[in-house]
């Protein structure tokens, strides 16, 4: 308690309140992290916000535009300087279709990305935007009739899976109707290749990195030792549409840079070391033993089924939202590991 108080005091006066259910954290002079609620981190990713001396800089933008709004509303009450740079750490939806909201509010914002994002965002993020169009509904449709009859897969469901199911079913419309909001995809202004630095009243430095997709961004503020990882060191790890090989020298490669502080692409804000260092054993142990069952000739099933990172999971799922996810992003990881080592 002692120290967090003297945190705060270090840090000065708390921002202005957050919109309902974002949470802003003061993180150094003029640097601050807009955080998703836990119960729904998985859902909705967070952002950072960095006050230039010529404007501020944004990381991530959300799934829509009015998720997005929250967060301008919100910086608006740090600062009366405009947004001048948006990141988009990578192409996948909760990073990015809240683009519009900002070009909308600031028309002079420049948005940057990797050159390998921009080309997924114009070739994948449409499709993967239809597809989740297309199968929510589904789902909210099964759900609906599984709350009606109280039955799931041929068997009675208890109280608490139903309140569980409850749940999940409201999550997913307020999802859905995210989704319906958002009707373009605006694309970076401005690409980059592997490094990319802006100095403006401090430095903040674009660093290249793979492991989640094929254009992930870190961003990088070296005199505040504050990182910016979007989805490569997340609460809960998801390799998504990357490689665990490569996100394990990944992780390697940013336990070289100074840092104190990281905000993750989900989940809360960290301090020191210990999280990537046990995301990075974690996937340390998932490829070894991935590779092992795959050159022994087990099928990816079969893999799935002897692959044991049990030991890290207490340490990673402490609630149930973690709980919900932890199987199928494991899963995913093994999935993409095991790809990985029949190309070797």
């Amino acid at each position: 308690m002692t120290r967090i108080l003297t945190a705060l005091l270090l840090l000065g006066p708390l921002p202005a309140p957050a919109p309902a259910g974002l949470a802003i954290e003061k993180l150094g002079d003029g640097v601050y992290a807009a955080l998703q609620p836990a119960e729904l981190r998985f859902d909705e990713c967070n952002s950072a916000i960095v006050v230039l001396d010529d404007g501020v800089l944004v990381v991530d933008t959300q799934t829509s535009p009015a998720a997005a709004r929250q967060v301008i509303d919100a910086l608006r009450g740090l600062t009366s300087k405009p947004v001048r740079w948006v990141v988009n750490t990578h192409w996948h939806g909760d990073h990015v279709q809240g683009n519009q909201a900002y070009r909308d509010a600031f028309p002079a914002v420049e948005f940057v990305a990797h050159e390998n994002t921009r080309e997924d965002i114009e070739q994948r993020a449409g499709p993967a935007h239809a597809e989740e169009l297309d199968q929510i509904p589904a789902w909210i449709e099964r759900a609906e009739k599984a709350l009606a009859s109280g039955e799931g897969d041929g068997q009675q469901l208890t109280a608490e899976q139903l309140e569980a199911l409850r749940g999940r079913l409201a999550r997913r419309r307020a999802y859905l109707a995210k989704l319906r909001e958002v009707n373009e995809f605006v694309l970076p202004t401005r690409t980059v290749h592997d490094t990319f630095t802006i100095r403006s009243g401090r430095e903040v430095r674009l660093l290249h990195y793979l492991g989640h997709t094929r254009g992930d961004l870190v961003i990088y503020l070296p005199a505040e030792q504050v990182l910016i990882t979007g989805d490569l060191l997340d609460d809960l790890p998801y390799t998504g549409h990357g490689s665990p090989a490569e996100l394990v020298e990944t992780l390697r490669d940013l336990d070289r840079l100074e840092f104190d502080t990281i905000v993750p692409g989900h989940g809360g804000v960290r301090h020191g070391r210990e999280h990537l260092r046990r995301v990075t054993a974690l996937f340390e142990s998932l490829v070894e033993q991935t590779g092992a069952a795959a050159r022994s000739g087990l099928s990816l099933e079969e893999a799935k089924q002897k692959v044991d990172v049990s030991a890290q999971r207490d340490y990673f799922v402490r609630d149930q939202a973690a709980d919900r996810v932890w199987q199928f992003f494991i899963d995913q990881a093994i999935a993409r590991a095991y790809g990985d080592s029949n190309h070797d």
